[in-house]
């Protein structure tokens, strides 16, 4: 019998006492538990020298782990640097943040030559590989390399930048060459699929098959959008039942007040200074609100070893306290914004007892927050969703509030739409946004992936399809 490996370049390894924050790793981890499999990527750690990075496995709950560290050089160069500083910005339309410098890509295809080389060690010849995200686009050209001839998925969880983008990259036409060596290229959008295929067309002169499928050097490629999804039974049983809230926002203080929800990794691809100064806006246009709504931020720093990353901390932070600083009455301030890390259970818990969930992408391969959110609500008492048109979500949940992200105006006019939006309407939109959830969730997504991966009807082997209730409902 086949087995799944999946390789992405952070792995989250079973530590019930620590943090999950959400995002790929508790996609990943639902996506294994369920059917199985061997999990390969970093470990989160760093060490000085070569001789000390090797492969560390454990096991749990039906899935093997096989971790290792980066070295130092490793981490600046392939995450910090071309992973980070070049393709990051590039696939988040930010042409005039990208840095290139050729030490970085090096080191970029040494760490993927890496993992290749594990793979190489731990598959059996029908064994199925899924590669996760835009730190591995070259694995499967050193799969490739050394004679793997396994099925090799690759599933992009952010956008696909479009031919202008990839032409500032030196290393454009090679990327892709290496992208060519997967069977099957996923995406989270139909728009993402358009222009992946767009982009191979050009650099590799596929052969075009059909909307789906081209030849490149008799190898037959997939390139297919699959929406990921949440698993929405599992998050409405956590958030019913998680009530440890206490440590991060006191709901209590908030009885007589209307909350909005945001959570982000302080990133500049989620648009957190736009947002703010649209809540800043509203504030000055709608005094009457006033103390009778608190903005709740949970706004994670990442990557601060890179000063984009760092410049940006200190704007949010300067930003919550000049508009706190500014509207400030009594015992009432209008942002309430925590930089911890919260645990995913306790995030479905204040997803559940917040009335709107405002995100705010300027670009976003897909958002499971707003998904995450939808979720966890009360089946009886919905929140609203506000939603930037330039997530892949959007295409999938167009019941919530759509909003430009780039448009002060649009987010002002949704954020008073949302607060004074009826009982009636919230439990409609909200009917429509979980019935979509519900017809294509994390299982669908990770089957429909895995099923066209598959050379064969193999897949029946370890895969489990689950229960669709509503398959009647169209789904986009």
């Amino acid at each position: 019998m086949s087995k799944l490996i999946v390789l992405s370049n952070r792995v989250s390894l079973p530590h019930p006492d620590k943090s999950t924050a959400g995002g790929l790793a508790v996609a990943l981890q639902d996506a294994l538990y369920d059917i199985g499999g061997t999990w390969v990527g970093w470990n989160g750690e760093k060490v000085n020298h070569p001789d000390e990075q090797y492969f560390n496995q454990t096991q749990y709950n039906g899935v093997e782990y096989m971790t290792c560290p980066l070295t130092e050089k490793q981490y600046q160069d392939y995450y910090c640097g071309f992973s980070n500083n070049t393709l990051w910005p590039a696939m988040h339309d930010r042409p005039d943040l990208i840095e290139y410098h050729a030490e970085q890509y090096e080191t970029y295809q040494k760490v993927n030559q890496l993992f290749a080389q594990q793979l190489d060690q731990i598959a059996q010849p029908n064994d199925i590989i899924w590669i996760h995200d835009y730190h591995f686009l070259s694995v499967a050209h050193y799969c490739r390399e050394l004679g793997m001839q396994n099925r090799i998925g690759f599933f992009l969880h952010i956008p696909f930048a479009d031919l202008k983008i990839w032409d500032l990259l030196p290393t454009a036409s090679n990327l892709i060459h290496d992208l060519a060596q997967y069977d099957v290229i996923g995406l989270q959008t139909e728009s993402d699929q358009k222009q992946c295929l767009n982009v191979c067309h050009h650099f590799l002169n596929a052969q075009m098959m059909n909307s789906t499928e081209m030849i490149h050097q008799d190898r037959h490629i997939t390139v297919q959008h699959y929406p990921i999804g949440v698993n929405p039974e599992l998050i409405q049983k956590v958030a019913q039942q998680q009530n440890s809230t206490s440590s991060i926002f006191e709901f209590d203080d908030f009885q007589h007040q209307q909350t909005i929800i945001s959570v982000d990794r302080i990133d500049y691809s989620k648009g957190l200074i736009e947002r703010f100064s649209a809540f800043e806006e509203f504030l000055k246009m709608y005094p009457e609100y006033h103390q009778h709504f608190t903005d709740l931020q949970i706004a994670c720093p990442c990557r601060m070893d890179v000063p984009t990353y760092e410049h940006l901390f200190e704007q949010v932070k300067l930003k919550v306290e000049s508009i706190n600083q500014e509207f400030s009455q009594q015992d009432w301030q209008p942002i309430n914004c925590t930089h911890e890390t919260v645990e995913h259970d306790t995030l479905m818990s204040i997803y559940r007892q917040s009335d709107i969930c405002w995100v705010n992408s300027l670009r976003d391969g897909m958002n499971l927050v707003a998904k995450e959110y939808i979720a966890a609500q009360d089946r009886l008492d919905p929140g609203v969703l506000i939603l930037s048109k330039y997530t892949g979500a959007a295409e999938q949940m167009p019941e919530a509030l759509i909003v430009d992200p780039q448009n002060r105006a649009s987010m002002v006019n949704a954020l008073n739409t949302a607060l004074k939006m009826s009982k009636a309407e919230r439990l409609e939109r909200y009917q429509y946004l979980i019935n979509g959830l519900k017809h294509f969730d994390i299982n669908d997504w990770r089957n429909a992936f895995l099923k066209d991966l598959e050379a064969d009807d193999a897949s029946d082997q370890f895969v489990t399809p689950i229960e669709e209730p509503f398959k009647n409902i169209a789904h986009s």
